[in-house]
């Protein structure tokens, strides 16, 4: 579970400002390119970042916001994209819906590494924000709940 926490946050930073943007839809490191080609076919609107170990890619993918952490090898290491709140689960779904009656969906990020899916819903309600994790058997967490101005 720590490991699953360290690459969403890992993620997350990295989704939000990479160390280095990179000029143009392709890289220098052809693994990496084969393997970004192999796996997202359809792949539109590429730009690349790099960190000193890491490759990511930002695109679109069937009207979806993606982001692709890769290795230096070519290894895919987790993906995340935004999705409504029809792509979730039912059991998930269901259950925010019976916790958080009050409050609309503003946002939902699909994160997926190491074979496991998790999602960050971000909700409103006329006062305040809340933040969830949600797991894809319906575990809720809440991460943040944020009062507005």
């Amino acid at each position: 579970m720590k490991k699953l926490i360290a690459i969403l946050t890992f993620a997350a930073v990295l989704t939000s400002s990479a160390v280095f943007a990179l000029d143009g839809a392709t890289i220098d490191n052809k693994k990496v390119m084969d393997s970004f080609k192999k796996e997202f076919v359809g792949a539109a609107d590429v730009s690349w970042y790099t960190t000193s170990d890491k490759y990511v890619a930002k695109f679109t993918m069937k009207a979806s916001k993606v982001t692709a952490h890769f290795d230096r090898e070519g290894n895919l290491l987790a993906t995340s994209r935004y999705i409504t709140d029809t792509e979730l689960p039912l059991n998930v779904i269901t259950r925010m819906m019976k916790k958080y009656p009050d409050q609309k969906i503003h946002s939902i990020v699909e994160y997926d590494a190491e074979g496991s899916t998790t999602y960050v819903i971000t909700l409103e309600s006329d006062t305040h924000w809340t933040v969830l994790k949600a797991e894809s058997n319906g575990n809720l967490t809440k991460l943040k709940k944020l009062q507005k101005a």
